[in-house]
């Protein structure tokens, strides 16, 4: 099924028999949302724990990632530290819905935003900023609770299920004054020469058209060059967005970059993805090692490292 936006249906349009089972998934989550936090981490971890017994793919995936960017692991070390991401990223769910069904003000005691001007000092400029960071598990949650401090307009990816899209589009209208299907340059610029803030996570791998290839862990990456471009073609400030979850809640983070871009796209991709390394290393589990960050090889033609 093809990946199309749902801001302008109605709901009339995925009441048929065929949705009932994802809506039916919907309401359990939206139940869900309302236990306890406590509760709701735990069953998080068990979620992960389900899902990394019944993924065998998603499993593979995690361990060459792990493999590639730890070579030093031993492999029981790896098995500790995948159980620690999927179950990480089983709480990033019920985190998720919280952030669709419930108020954030439930979870803004949890929540730490340092050097929150640094956002006023990119915008003093009159040429918007354009934050950019990974995907860790708590991005919903904590992409929420930056909303409150700053008018982001987040880039966001459709996925397949139009019910999902359905309910994700529209509630995250409600807590951002405006969301942008990646594919849409035009409202990004819009956004940009409006003094917004765009928000972009740039550590997945879009294909080799929309690529270079600079360092990650060592191993040549596709990496998106088109921020690099959109800097200087905008002049828009540059800020490094850094998040997690931690023993007592949640913490944002920004930061400036100095120097960016440089005008060499391959310099400055392989900047960021130092940067989101040295991110990575006090969270580990946090990261999003299931998803196939060296899928697009640098020589055209070589096997992924996920073939089997």
């Amino acid at each position: 099924m093809a990946k199309q936006s749902t801001l302008d249906k109605n709901i009339l349009h995925f009441l048929g028999p065929k949705h009932w089972l994802t809506w039916l998934g919907m309401g359990i989550a939206y139940a869900l949302s309302f236990l306890p936090w406590f509760i709701q981490k735990f069953l998080g971890k068990a979620l992960g724990n389900l899902h990394r017994a019944l993924s065998p793919n998603r499993r593979h995936i995690c361990d060459v990632n792990l493999h590639m960017c730890y070579p030093e692991m031993t492999i029981k070390e790896r098995q500790s530290l995948t159980k620690a991401h999927f179950e990480s990223m089983g709480i990033g769910v019920f985190e998720m819905f919280a952030t669709w069904f419930q108020d954030r003000s439930k979870t803004i005691s949890k929540v730490s935003f340092h050097n929150e001007d640094v956002v006023e000092k990119a915008l003093s400029k009159g040429k918007g900023c354009i934050i950019i960071g990974a995907h860790f598990s708590s991005i919903d949650l904590c992409g929420t609770h930056m909303a409150r401090y700053i008018d982001v307009h987040p880039i966001y990816k459709l996925q397949r299920n139009p019910v999902m899209n359905w309910v994700m589009e529209r509630q995250r209208r409600k807590i951002f004054s405006k969301t942008i299907e990646r594919r849409n340059v035009r409202e990004v610029i819009k956004s940009l020469k409006q003094n917004k803030a765009v928000w972009y996570a740039v550590d997945q791998d879009y294909g080799r058209k929309n690529s270079v290839f600079a360092p990650f862990y060592g191993h040549e990456c596709a990496t998106i060059s088109h921020i690099s471009r959109l800097a200087k073609s905008t002049q828009a400030a540059i800020l490094l967005y850094d998040y997690g979850r931690t023993e007592k809640g949640y913490f944002l983070s920004l930061t400036e970059l100095e120097d960016y871009p440089t005008g060499d796209e391959v310099q400055d991709a392989t900047k960021i993805n130092q940067l989101i390394e040295q991110q990575i290393e006090p969270k580990k589990a946090q990261y999003f090692w299931s998803h196939r960050r060296f899928k697009t090889q640098a020589i055209e033609g070589t096997p992924s490292p996920y073939s089997k």
